[in-house]
């Protein structure tokens, strides 16, 4: 896989990613964060077992204790995120979400891996985009629902780490769908404790199902696999720039796509100087202009810009 192809895959993922919030908004609110993720999680199982049967034998006890180490985190980021999308709008969520892109650089730094001057450029512009957009103001008290997603990026940021460094030893596709299988089994163990009747105790509709499924195959299913394939070949932060892209697809799927109400959210100049800002600073992390490069003179030693 080229480094262009994992950047298109990647873009896919935040596409998927973003819409995703979208989906979740139209999930009953009394819907448990347990129960969403042992409904997404567990359909997405389903369907990777289904398309990747022959696959299972393959797997190993090396690869079955990393997938559910990945899992224990991948399923903590979930639930957070899911009590976060449920009390503040999807655009604002995507926002604070997208805060890993200055935790993953912060983990990478505490692992002595190296930034170039663009990576940090890009990530004070994207910062500074975050905050524009974000609808946060200095002094204004912080909504439960943006710590909630704080704590979703922060667990999702360690899980980026630890899919980097399990990638590069192990394939890719049974460690997504280890990964998957166990945040199913975690999240329903944790219903269990909650609502004894688990399944029994919900009230399904069209509407819900519905928006399960999106969830389940996009954003689970399909988005968790190929990030396990693109992880193989590209590094941490180059997966956090890319992502950090998603409030900008978010906030335009959110004033495009109606709620199961007819809800819609609105554009505002601010949001979108912050958009433009997000992707400058994504564009910007993502090349090496700033870096030094080596200019080979006609004939004497290399200069050095």
């Amino acid at each position: 896989m080229t480094l262009l192809e994992s950047n298109i895959i990647l873009f896919s993922i935040t596409l998927c990613w973003a819409s995703s919030y979208i989906f979740m908004k139209n999930l009953p609110v009394n819907l448990s964060p347990f129960a969403y993720v042992t409904l997404t999680a567990g359909l997405a199982s389903i369907i990777l077992f289904i398309v990747f049967f022959k696959r299972i034998r393959d797997f190993n006890k090396n690869v079955l204790l990393r997938s559910a180490v990945m899992a224990a985190i991948l399923c903590t980021s979930l639930i957070f995120e899911k009590l976060g999308i449920a009390s503040i709008p999807a655009s604002t969520a995507s926002f604070v979400a997208s805060l890993n892109v200055v935790i993953v650089p912060l983990l990478l730094l505490f692992f002595k891996e190296k930034l170039s001057n663009n990576n940090f450029l890009g990530i004070l512009l994207i910062l500074i985009g975050l905050a524009l957009a974000s609808g946060i103001k200095i002094g204004q008290p912080l909504k439960i629902g943006m710590l909630y997603m704080f704590f979703s990026s922060l667990f999702i940021s360690v899980f980026i780490i630890c899919t980097d460094r399990f990638t590069k030893g192990y394939d890719p596709l049974l460690l997504g769908v280890g990964q998957m299988f166990f945040t199913a089994i975690i999240a329903f163990g944790l219903w269990s404790f909650e609502e004894p009747g688990t399944f029994l105790a919900l009230s399904y509709s069209n509407e819900m199902l519905a928006n399960i499924f999106m969830l389940a195959f996009f954003s689970k299913a399909y988005a968790y696999i190929m990030l396990m394939y693109s992880q193989k070949y590209a590094n941490p932060l180059s997966v956090t720039v890319i992502a950090s892209t998603e409030p900008i697809v978010t906030m335009v799927l959110a004033f495009l796509i109606p709620g199961t109400f007819g809800v819609t959210e609105s554009f505002t100049l601010i949001k979108i100087i912050g958009a433009v800002f997000i992707a400058s600073g994504a564009i910007c992390a993502g090349t090496n202009f700033l870096s030094k490069r080596e200019v080979k003179p006609l004939a004497g030693n290399t200069i050095t810009l």
